[in-house]
Parts: C-alpha cells; structure tokens; sequence
C-alpha cells in the first residue's frame, strides 16, 4: 500500500484515466447502469475530477463531471490503474 494525499490521489487518477489505465468492476458497470452512467460518462468524470477524498481502506471517492456536466461520484482503489469500485 502506497500512502498518498488527496491530492496526489487526484493526479493519480486524471493521469491514469487519461491514459485509458482503467478497469471496471462487474458491479460497478451494472450500478453505472442503474443509475444511468455510461462508461464513457464515468471516463469523463475521472478524467475531469475536481474532488477526491480517501474512502474505506485503500478506496478514494473521485468526483467530477459527466458528460452531461452533472456530478458523478466513483469510488475507486488506485493500483496499477484504477479499479472503479462503485458509481454514485
């Protein structure tokens, strides 16, 4: 486990989605899904985030805009590229 602030986290995840380093979760494709989040509205927001706060364990919760402009959170683990854990 790398320590990291919330700051760097943030870089951390636009350099990592910038560079298509990105993995879903089955669920979190589905819960995107209910809610309305294509993976490319999720991409956006990870590549665009304003926000990131460190969640449960080694998870962070992104938020940025969706294609849309409307907010959309994603709780991600930062490891080797981004693992979307959740969609808000």
């Amino acid at each position: 486990m790398i320590l990291v602030t919330s700051a760097e986290a943030l870089k951390l995840v636009h350099g990592y989605a910038s560079a298509n380093r990105v993995r879903f979760a089955g669920h979190a494709r589905a819960r995107a899904a209910q809610r309305g989040a294509s993976v490319q509205h999720v991409m956006h927001a990870l590549r665009n985030a304003t926000g990131c706060a460190a969640g449960d364990a080694d998870r962070w919760k992104v938020t940025g805009p969706d294609l849309d402009g409307d907010s959309l959170t994603a709780v991600v683990l930062i490891e080797d590229g981004i693992v979307v854990v959740t969609v808000f």
